[in-house]
């Protein structure tokens, strides 16, 4: 029999969502239902561990309601344990930690176990027998990670052997102040483990695929939290043999996008493109952000609003940046300038100038400039 594992991290209950006011309400809410369908996975799979890799909790401070709504979705789950390590935004500086201790409040005679100090577990039945390494996070930064001593440890033959930790990996995310208990694969191959289910890179690692030993697991996290994700939100799904062989499985765990569109329109065209790709989208379980550059025509650009104003309403939350230009014809210059005037005979001459087509746009942004008060 195999030992079989779903492992999450990076959840960030907690987070506010402030800058999506028309979306708040949703987000804040995705991040529970996201987590109850990975409990709700993982009875189906009949798990024998749920694992939280760290950052459960977005902060130290969220609130007994919100410690107590994530305990009692984590409390369905029907295995053996679920193992909460303690992350660098949750972290736990010691026994007197607030969050952790209404946590174990909450939790008190469940199968929900918190991992908040440095140590080995174990469990076994008649499908396996396991050994997991818990390495929290003492506090929200750190140069040095937390799993050294993991290398010196007793470890049995007769179990699979596993660590649960939080911080970067080199190679995978970005801590060039090593602030964020970095770790290297050198770190993990010492520590002797068959292998690591980590937490804090919001992007998945391995690449997905389905069998091999891989050094260790990154789920990214579970639901998206800002345009800077772009993948739906992951988790592991992980069966390991007892020589540590894995069969894995990356699960699609989110029910809400971020998008950001950077188009450059030149052309009517580029204008219906762009309606398209939005059309596209699942617009209500959507947060569009539109990066828009480029240059049209008057009647272009009331083409463009016209077109945004009509999908707009659609998308779960839908914003716009945009540095579009007005191209310069004869009669936007009229339209500007009176005949006869410096500016109108300047742009006039420029624009007939095929040499050099973008000293017309160029002079006609001086000139605007001077303009300003």
């Amino acid at each position: 029999m195999s030992l079989r594992i779903f492992h999450t991290a990076d959840n960030h209950i907690g987070l506010s969502f402030n800058q999506y006011p028309e979306a708040r309400e949703r987000l804040i809410e995705e991040r529970f239902a996201s987590l109850e369908r990975m409990v709700a996975t993982a009875n189906l799979r009949a798990a024998h561990f749920f694992v939280v890799a760290g950052d459960l909790f977005d902060k130290t401070t969220v609130t007994r309601a919100q410690i107590e709504r994530a305990v009692t979705i984590l409390g369905k789950f029907e295995g053996e344990a679920v193992l909460v390590l303690a992350g660098n935004h949750d972290f736990c500086e010691g026994p007197d930690s607030k969050l952790w201790k209404q946590f174990r409040t909450a939790a008190d005679g469940s199968r929900v176990l918190a991992l908040t100090e440095s140590g080995a577990t174990d469990f076994e039945s008649d499908d396996y027998k396991v050994r997991f390494y818990a390495c929290p996070c003492p506090s929200k930064h750190g140069r040095e990670h937390t799993i050294g001593w993991v290398a010196d440890a007793e470890k049995p033959a007769d179990r699979l052997h596993i660590g649960i930790a939080h911080g970067n990996v080199e190679g995978l995310g970005l801590d060039a102040d090593q602030r964020y208990f970095n770790m290297a694969d050198s770190d993990f191959r010492n520590a002797g483990l068959h292998t690591w289910l980590l937490g804090h890179i919001h992007v998945p690692a391995p690449a997905p695929g389905n069998t091999g030993r891989p050094l260790y697991f990154m789920p990214g996290i579970h639901t998206p939290d800002s345009v800077k994700c772009s993948h739906p939100g992951h988790a592991w799904w992980i069966e390991m043999d007892a020589d540590g062989t894995c069969r894995h499985e990356q699960l699609t765990t989110g029910a809400i996008r971020f998008v950001r569109l950077n188009p450059d329109l030149h052309h009517a065209n580029d204008i219906r493109e762009l309606r398209s790709k939005c059309e596209s989208l699942d617009a209500p379980n959507t947060i569009l952000d539109l990066q828009l550059t480029g240059r049209l025509r008057e009647e272009e650009i009331a083409e463009l609003n016209a077109m945004l104003a009509t999908i707009s309403s659609a998308f779960l939350n839908f914003s716009q940046e945009r540095n579009i230009a007005a191209v310069l014809d004869a009669a936007a210059i009229a339209r500007r300038f009176p005949e006869g005037t410096l500016p109108s005979t300047l742009l006039q001459a420029l624009l007939t100038d095929d040499a050099h087509p973008g000293d017309a746009h160029l002079a006609l942004d001086i000139i605007e400039s001077l303009q300003k008060p």
